[in-house]
This record gives structure tokens, C-alpha cells and sequence, in this order.
């Protein structure tokens, strides 16, 4: 037997709903979303490996609409660090206006592996180093 989650709070729901009972989600509408706007919701799913991947596929396709949910991420308590770093390296994919600066806070993020990643991706960006495509360390 399948088990059906709503796309929007993550929460278990019957397999024919058109409405989540939870949160009140269209999921209908879910369908007509775009590619790229179910990615954005996926940056708050219940598995920390959906987020990762959502933010790495966002950072593959330059996603702008993703630059200020990622600085919310970073701005917020988020602990994981294999999170944190797919959007730091989305972030110096996407290389918006503030990037810079957003990767200079993280040199001092409590984390010494976030810290150290943000050092990493400042000094591949000064040297004008390619960013890998994929995460190499996933989690």
C-alpha cells in the first residue's frame, strides 16, 4: 500500500484528496506548479536529503527565486551542516549581488565545517574556480 504525504506540510494523507486536511493545500494545483516552484517548497521537507537535493538541483539551474529562501535558511537556527553547505555552494552558483556577503557571515557561523566550507567557496570564487556540479559529500 502506498502512503501519500501533502506536498506542502509533509503530513500523511488519504491516497484520493484534493485537499490536504491539514494544511488546506490544493493539491490539484500541485500538478500546474513548475519544476522549479516544487523544488522551493522541497527546501522545507520533512528529509533532510529532500532539502539537499532541492537546494543543489536550484543551484544547478541558477535559481533567483531561491536567493532569498536561502538566506532565510542561513539567517535561521538550521544545524545541518550538509544543508547549510548545499546552499552555500548554491548560493556561489547562483552568484547574486550579495553573494559575497552572505558567504563572509558564514566564515563565522558557529559550525567550524560551515565556517571553513564558506572560506573554501570566497577563495575558489577569488581564484575564479569552477563549482562542482553535484555535492561530493551529500550526507
Amino acid at each position: 500500500m502506498i502512503t501519500h504525504f501533502c506536498p506542502h506540510c509533509w503530513a500523511e494523507i488519504p491516497a484520493k484528496s484534493v485537499a490536504c486536511p491539514h494544511c488546506g493545500a490544493d493539491l490539484a494545483g500541485f500538478e500546474a506548479e513548475t519544476f522549479e516552484d516544487k523544488l522551493l517548497e522541497a527546501l522545507h521537507h520533512s528529509l533532510p536529503e529532500r532539502r539537499i537535493m532541492a537546494a543543489q538541483i536550484l543551484g544547478n539551474i541558477q535559481s533567483r527565486r531561491a536567493v532569498p529562501l536561502f538566506e532565510q535558511i542561513l539567517q535561521s537556527e538550521e544545524k545541518d551542516f550538509f544543508f547549510l553547505r548545499a546552499v552555500l555552494l548554491s548560493l556561489a552558483k547562483i552568484n547574486p549581488p550579495q553573494c559575497r556577503l552572505w558567504l563572509e557571515r558564514a566564515t563565522q557561523h558557529p559550525s567550524i565545517l560551515v565556517s571553513r566550507f564558506a572560506q573554501e567557496l570566497l577563495a575558489r570564487l577569488e581564484r575564479g574556480q569552477p563549482l562542482d556540479e553535484w555535492e561530493r559529500h551529500p550526507g
